[in-house]
């Protein structure tokens, strides 16, 4: 297998130096830096990283793109913030076939991963990632180190599993790749409040507090932002996320038990990592709804921490951050024919609240409103019963029920398309009432018409 690893740095040395175990792979590492080059080369030694570290001999390292002319699996192990100007210089060379594997961690405007940003600039769908809780001054031993892999096609998958062969490297996966994604660049906005807490507390109570509500407020913006709630528990999440937020050999938490011992000064503003959590903490924050945000006090007291000026401490509110009420949301519809338009509803009502209840229309309803159903209510509601967006299903049976189905399940937020908006506003002597905008481009009528056709 021909491996080349974009990026000699610290995690991309480490990671050669791992593969290297499989005698099957001819490993490669593409960097700028000559003298290190032939440093590799020759002694075996990166100059720049680990340079008291013998490499095994079997790697190899070049500056030239023309190996990836030949390259059976790329993996790009740089820096986010110089992705988008590598691409342009890579993307002649790679050939088709070639896997490339994403280990770059961060987010990009608008909600973009790396993923989809590699993609899309080389043209290049052939592309998965591989993160976990990894520190490379522990993978540059070789010691057994667990990662997620997020693929797409079962042959991808193989692939990975193939050159770790032999190798301290062992994997979990999911086909969830932008969970894996969000999931890279989430955990150390959350390590920095960790760092931050144990500098003031210095208390395990406190400590698995904080962990505990960091991962509840992860899941929150996984589901906002289109990832899957069981990829927190692989090695890219709560892994990672413990990693990140809990070792001393993090630079995450390094920097906020820094920020809670009162050493930050304004020499740190221009710190990688400063910039790092300020990046991506400014892009969430354009990105997330202000509905979402206001369900995450820990995500807010990191925002206050990067931004002031540190004169004046800042503490976290507990009793603030705990008080939230459970929020019940209640919402009716037909959903025949079960389309992306009725999921991305879903969707967002699921992050209104903590509990979504969909009244779902009976087939004897569907007569007295004149609305014709090609699937039965027992089919209907099974399909809503298996999305997790949902966690009861019941019956719609007459106009007149709404009220008592809102005292009986003790709902705070009544919620319909705004195609019926002003209908319901009586039910807000009841509870909130709020008028979502449908999906634009899709509907059940369209796509009967079609199907009609």
């Amino acid at each position: 297998m021909k491996i080349t690893i974009l990026g000699a740095g610290s995690f991309g040395t480490a990671l050669a130096n791992q593969l290297a175990q499989n005698p099957r792979n001819r490993i490669t590492l593409l960097l700028r830096d000559d003298r290190a080059k032939e440093e590799i080369n020759q002694k075996n030694i990166n100059p720049n990283y680990f340079a008291k570290r013998v490499l095994s001999p079997s790697i190899k390292a070049t500056t030239s793109f023309e190996i990836l002319k030949s390259t059976d699996v790329l993996f790009i192990a740089i820096p986010t913030t110089k992705i988008s100007y590598v691409l342009p210089n890579i993307a002649g060379y790679v050939e088709e076939e070639c896997l490339i594997v994403n280990m770059a961690k961060g987010l990009l405007p608008n909600g973009k991963t790396i993923v989809e940003l590699i993609k899309n600039e080389l043209n290049h769908d052939n592309t998965i990632t591989m993160k976990g809780a990894s520190f490379s001054a522990e993978m540059i031993n070789r010691v057994p180190t667990l990662f997620t892999i997020g693929f797409e096609k079962r042959k991808q998958l193989d692939i990975i599993l193939e050159l770790t062969k032999g190798s301290n490297i062992f994997l979990d996966y999911t086909s969830d790749i932008r969970g894996v994604e969000l999931l890279s660049a989430l955990k150390n906005i959350y390590a920095i409040a960790l760092g931050n807490m144990d500098a003031q507390f210095n208390a395990l109570n406190t400590r698995f507090l904080l962990l505990t509500k960091a991962v509840e407020e992860i899941k929150i913006i996984m589901r906002a932002m289109g990832g899957r709630d069981e990829t927190i528990l692989l090695s890219c999440g709560i892994g990672d996320i413990a990693l990140t937020g809990l070792s001393d050999l993090s630079r995450s938490r390094t920097l906020g038990l820094l920020i809670g011992k009162g050493f930050y000064n304004e020499s740190l503003a221009g710190n990688s990592v400063v910039i790092e959590g300020a990046n991506t903490l400014r892009l969430l924050d354009a990105d997330l709804s202000d509905n979402v945000k206001r369900k995450l006090p820990l995500f807010t007291y990191v925002k206050s921490l990067l931004n002031q000026d540190h004169r004046e401490r800042i503490e976290l509110d507990f009793q603030k951050m705990f008080k939230r009420k459970f929020n019940t949301v209640l919402t009716y519809g037909t959903f025949d024919l079960l389309h992306f338009g009725h999921l991305e509803l879903l969707r967002r009502i699921r992050n209104l609240g903590d509990r979504v209840i969909v009244g779902l229309s009976t087939d004897e309803f569907n007569v007295i409103k004149q609305k014709d159903c090609i699937m039965p209510f027992e089919k209907r509601k099974h399909l809503l019963e298996v999305l997790s967006y949902v966690d009861l299903v019941i019956p719609e049976e007459s106009w007149e029920q709404k009220i008592n189905d809102i005292e009986n399940h003790d709902v705070d937020l009544f919620v319909m398309g705004d195609d019926w908006k002003g209908k319901f506003d009586f039910l807000e002597s009841y509870c909130e009432v709020l008028y979502l905008p449908r999906t634009e481009g899709i509907s059940t009528t369209k796509i009967k018409k079609i199907l009609n056709d």
